[in-house]
């Protein structure tokens, strides 16, 4: 708790100048907040009181908004109180296996970056952000950029031959940040220039020093749709002499606006087609629904999750709300024999978040005890996944898909997968036509429904319960041996990873993957 008023729900982040928690704002009711913890600064000057009155006066559609500030305690501790951005940095983008930028996008990341850039600069004295770097420009959810973490911007000081402190990250960092000068605007200017190259290689750090020892031309290597043009600007921005870069950051949004425009008549992508490009690349929001109660929707969730993330999909896991909590059991059972974090009230005090180390699944559990205490909160159980960065959000939603609210998760779905078994005199006829209406409207932004057959078994009947799909099925999932999967469960294990089963399960649900994957890869 801060100032009694600002509640801790979540960490964002750590770096070397300090924490960012996620707060709720109790005054606000609830209104999300991101607060940084800084650490004293290095130069022993004691206190960023300075730079925090600055940044205050600070108002720019394209940096975060400062809301309070909590002075040094005795441990020389303080904090910055600011707008909670929803959404995810440059970085996050490139650790997913369909990450990454096109031109235009880079473009018009570029841009909204020269603006807050060029306002920044533009004050009296000027600021100066020296980190620019993938983990410090947020995409939000409408599109838009956000440059964050100010922490080590400094004012420009008239007649000062250095900075007092070396600061910066490597690849982003000029050399006049090494000791070999004041920072000045074009010190952004090629901090900007690194991040453009980033962006443009497909997530590699611009090394100056292994362009000039080696004596290759560092920019042959950028991704196939960046022109010639472009590399030419990231050469002027990226020389070592302040001297020969460009002379402001005004001339660096003239040269990127050039581009756009003959982008614009070319290929007919201006920001707007860029923006709703990186809106579709967040993550991709897949529900699980059963047909009837008991199909398994649970099953097919829990080993989608698993199996994706054994083949180096990051997944954000969930359990609806509205369901009887289930996961905890499985996961606490599980954390007993192996290595689990565990995480109460992340954004969502209804959920446990539980994760392994070396994991690419996050999961989040119902909490057991909680749950009859909290309200239903949609927005907060957005935040929570969007905040596992993950590839994937799966959620289980079971039989309880035909709620208020689950029923608009659906609506939001990339993919609803509707799970089938055997017992259709369980299924109903107004549950095929809330499902018919739901497949049109998903149709019309871009979703699909997709069937899968549960508890496949060779049986008499077995055609005949198929073809009674609306759809054939993508993925028939054999009815696995029921001593395998209490085995596993009282022992604190993965029936998935029980001999024989994993290689079943993956080989049923190869198409499912094939789908995921698909939808990765083109947006």
């Amino acid at each position: 708790m801060f100032g009694e008023r600002y509640r801790i729900v979540g960490t964002i982040g750590r770096g070397g100048m300090g924490t960012v928690f996620a707060v709720e704002d109790l005054k606000l009711g609830g209104s999300l907040r991101a607060v940084k913890v800084t650490v004293p600064p290095p130069d022993g000057s004691g206190s960023y009181i300075g730079e925090a009155n600055t940044l205050m006066k600070l108002s720019h559609p394209h940096l975060p908004l400062i809301i309070d500030y909590f002075p040094p305690n005795e441990q020389g501790y303080e904090a910055l109180v600011m707008d909670y951005i929803d959404g995810q940095t440059v970085a996050d983008y490139y650790v997913k296996p369909y990450g990454g930028f096109t031109f235009a996008q880079i473009i018009h990341i570029g841009l909204q970056l020269c603006s807050a850039l060029i306002y920044l600069h533009g004050q009296m004295p000027p600021i100066i952000h020296r980190d620019l770097k993938p983990s410090n420009v947020m995409i939000d959810s409408k599109g838009y950029v956000k440059l964050i973490d100010l922490g080590i911007s400094r004012q420009y000081k008239l007649g000062q031959l250095q900075d007092t402190v070396q600061l910066g990250t490597v690849g982003y960092a000029a050399p006049e940040q090494e000791g070999a000068g004041q920072s000045d605007a074009r010190t952004d200017i090629y901090g900007l220039g690194g991040l453009f190259y980033y962006m443009a290689s497909g997530g590699k750090a611009y090394l100056r020093n292994d362009a000039n020892i080696s004596g290759k031309d560092p920019f042959v290597h950028l991704q196939t749709d960046i022109p010639h043009s472009f590399k030419n600007i990231l050469r002027q921005m990226l020389q070592s002499n302040p001297q020969h870069r460009y002379r402001s950051m005004v001339d660096v949004e003239s040269a990127l606006k050039s581009l756009e425009r003959r982008l614009t008549r070319e290929q007919g992508e201006g920001p707007a087609t860029a923006r709703s490009q990186i809106i579709r690349s967040k993550q991709l929001c897949a529900s699980v629904i059963s047909l009837s109660p008991g199909a398994g929707a649970t099953l097919v969730s829990l080993t989608l999750a698993a199996l994706l993330g054994r083949r180096g999909v990051s997944v954000a896991a969930a359990e609806y709300s509205g369901l009887r909590p289930e996961w905890h059991a499985l996961l606490m059972q599980r954390a007993r024999r192996t290595s689990y974090e565990q995480n109460e009230g992340a954004f969502d005090e209804r959920y446990i978040r539980y994760k392994q180390p070396d994991s690419l699944v996050s999961w989040f559990t119902l909490h057991p005890e909680q749950l009859a205490n909290v309200e239903p909160d949609d927005y907060k159980f957005e935040q929570m996944l969007r905040h596992a960065g993950a590839a994937i959000d799966l959620i289980d939603l079971s039989a309880k898909w035909d709620e208020p609210l689950s029923f608009q998760l659906l609506r939001q779905s990339r993919f609803v997968f509707v799970v089938g078994d055997p017992s259709v005199t369980k299924w109903q006829a107004r549950d095929f036509r809330k499902l018919d209406a739901l497949e049109q409207e998903l149709q019309g932004t871009g979703g699909s429904m997709v069937w899968i057959a549960n508890k496949d078994i060779r049986f008499s009947g077995r055609s005949e319960w198929l073809s009674l799909f609306p759809m054939p099925p993508a993925a028939a999932i054999p009815l696995l041996p029921q001593e395998a999967i209490m085995n596993a469960q009282w022992n604190g294990r993965w029936f998935m990873g029980e001999t024989g089963l994993n290689q079943r399960l993956n080989r049923a649900l190869e198409p499912i993957f094939t789908l995921l994957y698909n939808e990765i890869n083109t947006h």
